[in-house]
């Protein structure tokens, strides 16, 4: 099984998500996903299963059922390191024969490759590493993660992130993230900037606009919208924000639906106790689907402002109205028509 996390995975039929990252698993799926299943067909095309919990006839006929009006099915398998050894047995025939109409994920933080579904899942698919960094990989990692966003930081800046945060990806993409709203146009990132966002969220406005997004206070939200790009925030670094909430609000749906306790979910979300409770309550004001539609209007909008088809002001407007209300205007097309 090579791997390849750089390239596409259109072409591929298996893959393995392997390691106890919890920051790079989820990218790896979030690639994985926006590269095979287009969003109006997610539901028809999109299965996800536990390993501990599911049968390998069920895997195997999502696999093999046809997908509809799309290249490729996607079916998620997680925990696969769960599965029980009869049902990796039954696995194996379609290992050696994958559907070339699906792509099937196993993830799993732990590989046992002396098993045999482990090593014919290598030799036949493809492997996408998420283990946790060492330490002396952490400030390359910095690195890399800002270049992805256009970013840059001197050294003592690197240091800084490195020795609060750690190896712990989920804080340490989230304080970027702050820090670039913090820092609008600028492109290289200074000590003084991380210093200035790590006091904390209350001490940076934007997260006022979170909250009130979160709350679906609509003209709370256009109001604190405006303070802000009169201020000089960057449209892209309000959406960066956005999208990290509503991620973090799936995430907490599926961690409720695994019967996760408090204390775990505010751990693996990584947000403070004491902010907690309200993200709590702000995520029960969405359902799993509405935050699925949310999550798919501001890459509408990231597409939207990256390629300048309408002013910035109007397309983050008409997003917050849509994430606020009840019954979305927009969808895919949606700033291209009635508000724009």
């Amino acid at each position: 099984m090579a791997e390849k996390q750089s390239s596409g995975f259109q072409n591929e039929t298996l893959v393995l998500v392997a390691g106890e990252d919890d920051f790079l698993v989820s990218r790896a799926l979030e690639k994985i996903r926006n590269e095979i299943v287009a969003p109006d067909f997610a539901d028809f095309n999109f299965n996800q299963f536990y390993g501990a919990k599911t049968a390998a006839g069920e895997i195997l006929e999502s696999a093999e059922t046809f997908p509809l009006l799309s290249a490729k099915r996607l079916i998620f398998v997680r925990e696969a390191d769960r599965i029980p050894a009869g049902e990796m047995e039954k696995l194996l025939p379609y290992i050696e024969r994958p559907a070339p109409s699906a792509c099937l994920v196993f993830i799993a933080s732990k590989t046992d490759m002396r098993k045999s579904f482990f090593s014919r899942l290598r030799d036949r698919g493809r492997l996408v590493s998420c283990d946790k960094l060492y330490e002396n990989q952490v400030a390359g990692w910095i690195r890399g993660y800002l270049k992805e966003i256009a970013l840059e930081a001197d050294e003592n800046a690197i240091l800084y992130l490195k020795q609060e945060f750690g190896s712990d990806l989920f804080r340490l993409s989230a304080e970027i993230g702050k820090i670039r709203v913090f820092t609008g146009e600028k492109r290289k990132i200074a000590i003084a900037d991380c210093i200035a966002v790590s006091k904390g969220d209350q001490g940076c406005p934007p997260f006022d606009l979170v909250n009130a997004v979160g709350d679906r206070e609509a003209p709370n939200a256009l109001k604190r919208l405006h303070s802000l790009l009169e201020a000089g925030e960057q449209p892209l670094g309000l959406l960066f924000l956005l999208v990290r909430h509503f991620r973090n609000a799936m995430r907490l749906k599926e961690m409720q639906v695994r019967k996760m306790s408090r204390m775990e979910m505010g751990k693996k979300l990584q947000i403070p106790d004491f902010f907690f409770s309200n993200f709590l309550r702000q995520a029960g004001l969405f359902s799993r689907s509405e935050l699925e539609a949310a999550l798919g209007l501001c890459l509408e909008a990231d597409s939207q402002l990256k390629n300048n088809i309408h002013r910035p002001e109007r397309v983050m407007e008409s997003l917050i109205l849509d994430l606020c209300g009840k019954k979305p205007v927009y969808s895919g097309q949606g700033l291209l028509g009635v508000r724009v």
